[in-house]
């Protein structure tokens, strides 16, 4: 079994009285794709959220490569190598797409004034970022403004932003929403590229049939617990998962 990169132990996450996790445990392993499934209002934005430092978890662990990493906030948990997109495209819309990218880099948070007065660094930083937008076909656009881009540009966009970061772990939430299916086959080819660069893709997606070819498991999450986990075939066929997407037939 691959090593586990990231494991979820007991996490649960309370708003007033709505569970939205319930002990959730799962574990994300070296190399691989993991997809996430579930019905609306199962607690999957909720997971990345908690996983990436927007929520803290009430109880429970999270570990990164063997680092307890539950109470980091936010910035510190992006520093120690985890990254994500958002169901509703965030960029930032007056900037154009080269400066989206350059804002990523941690050379900025870690030493602000030090990146600044390193003008040889800062062309290392604009490279790195043309290298970015060019792994998503975006480098033609880097002078433009990111408002003005396409919708399927823009989530290419937001995944470039994230792995000018260089994580380790990328979250992607819902990346093909609102795809057609031409931008949906040239995002499952983007992912599939940016796997050799990081130690593992989780996607939260709602197409099963982009994640029965892209991922190499499936955790099906349900009011916020674990429902089934495996491989796509056995997790979609899965009686549980079936009900819980499609309901029961009486009779």
């Amino acid at each position: 079994m691959a090593e586990t990169v990231l494991g979820f132990d007991g996490v649960s996450k309370r708003f007033g009285g709505i569970h939205a996790l319930s002990a959730l445990s799962f574990e994300v392993r070296a190399g691989e794709i993991l997809g996430v499934i579930g019905p609306n209002g199962a607690g999957k934005s909720v997971m990345i959220n908690v996983a990436s430092g927007v929520y803290a978890a009430d109880e429970g662990r999270i570990v990164h490569r063997g680092r307890d990493i539950t109470r980091l906030n936010a910035h510190q948990r992006g520093r120690a190598g985890i990254a994500r997109t958002f169901q509703n495209i965030r960029l930032f819309k007056r900037m154009t797409v080269l400066e989206n990218v350059l804002v990523a880099d941690k050379t900025h948070t870690v030493r602000p004034f030090g990146s600044l007065l390193s003008f040889g660094r800062r062309r290392e930083e604009i490279a790195a970022a043309l290298a970015e937008l060019d792994r998503m076909r975006l480098a033609d656009k880097a002078d433009q403004l990111a408002g003005t881009l396409a919708y399927g540009d823009a989530r290419r966009l937001e995944i470039a932003r994230a792995l000018a970061g260089k994580p380790s772990v990328l979250f992607l939430d819902e990346p093909a929403a609102g795809m057609n299916e031409r931008e949906t086959e040239e995002l499952l080819a983007d992912i599939r590229a940016c796997r050799s660069r990081l130690d593992a893709i989780v996607v939260v997606e709602h197409d099963m049939a982009l994640l029965r070819v892209l991922s190499d498991r499936l955790v099906a999450m349900n009011y916020g617990q674990l429902l089934a986990e495996g491989t796509p075939d056995i997790v979609l066929a899965h009686p549980e998962v079936v009900s819980a997407y499609l309901g029961t037939q009486d009779g």
